[in-house]
């Protein structure tokens, strides 16, 4: 049985019999196997320290799923902008699991509690070459805002990508740091 820990209590039944379980909170002994997802991800991996930073610096807005006691995801949000924007920092998906679900999940999660914590708008930034990543973006009404130009380590363009979070008035599409 996975541990539990204090957060979201969130379960979903997927396809194929297949139950998701996402939390946030995560205590920091979960660091490592957080990092082995993290490195199924990304061309360019956040440290651990940087995760544990994140851990502590919003730990409602850290959320893992899990199926049984494997972590197949991770989202990582922050609140900037005064309280206005919720910036997804990071959403990473164990490549045995991509196309199922759980990117969508992670995304709806933090938006709920950005929704919640006041935020009316969302952002995060995407490599221009993720095309699964843009669509799904696109998918949930996001749009490319601007361009950061060498935003990576390899040189390579990322979008900046926002959603109106606001059902009472709608934010332009545009880039607010």
């Amino acid at each position: 049985m996975p541990p539990t820990y204090q957060g979201l209590g969130i379960t979903y039944s997927m396809n194929a019999g297949e139950t998701i379980s996402c939390s946030g909170n995560p205590p920091e002994d979960l660091l490592n196997e957080i990092y082995g997802v993290e490195l199924t991800c990304f061309k360019d991996p956040y440290p651990p320290r940087l995760l544990l930073y994140y851990v502590r610096l919003a730990p409602d807005l850290f959320i893992v799923c899990r199926s049984g006691e494997k972590i197949v995801g991770y989202a990582i949000g922050v609140i900037e902008n005064y309280g206005r924007t919720g910036h997804i920092v990071s959403i990473c998906v164990h490549k045995d699991h991509r196309r199922k679900g759980v990117g969508r999940i992670l995304m709806e999660t933090l938006e709920k509690l950005f929704i919640e914590k006041g935020a009316i708008e969302a952002k995060l930034e995407v490599r221009v070459s993720n095309e699964p990543a843009i669509s799904l973006y696109r998918s949930m009404g996001y749009t490319i805002a601007n361009i950061y130009h060498s935003y990576y380590s390899d040189g390579e363009d990322a979008y900046i990508m926002i959603k109106s979070l606001s059902k009472t008035r709608n934010v332009s599409p545009r880039y607010i740091s």
